[in-house]
């Protein structure tokens, strides 16, 4: 280095050189250093969704009426898209106080998986006034529940 080059605070040109070097090379290098070399294989298992109980969207809970519009009776009409396992599937109904009042059972096969079914209340079950409710479970595990409101006669 110069005196001259001391006295206006200039570095030395290797100095130069390499910081020039340096930021290249960071700049060329490190934007790639950020993408991984090796992608880890996606494990096949967990993307299969376990089978699981579905019921379909259309299912529905409604009154049945008789010719003089007076209520009848109660039916639960529903269709399963998925059945994973053969189970007995329970329906209980449960009136406007919200005690348990009946309840139904059926065993249902993988292979009635998209079957339309019909559950309808027991005949001698007193229908009162207020908001009845449905509720379809498999063993231990609620799958839904419905409800109805039944008018004051």
């Amino acid at each position: 280095m110069s005196a001259r080059q001391a006295e206006r605070g200039e570095r030395p040109g290797w100095v130069r050189r390499t910081v020039r070097v340096l930021a290249f090379a960071l700049l060329a290098i490190g934007p790639n250093a950020c993408v991984p070399l090796f992608v880890p294989p996606i494990p096949t298992d967990q993307l299969r969704p376990t089978p699981a109980w579905r019921v379909a969207g259309d299912a529905a809970l409604a009154a049945v009426l008789a010719t003089d519009g007076t209520v009848e009776g109660l039916r639960l009409n529903l269709r399963f898209d998925e059945v994973p396992e053969s189970a007995w599937v329970a329906v209980q109904w449960f009136g406007p106080v919200g005690r348990e009042r009946a309840s139904d059972a059926r065993w249902l096969e993988p292979a009635d998986a998209g079957r339309s079914w019909t559950w309808d209340a027991p005949d001698d079950l007193v229908l009162e006034p207020g908001t009845w409710r449905a509720v379809l479970s498999v063993g231990e595990r609620l799958l839904r529940q419905f409800d109805v409101a039944l008018p004051v006669d």
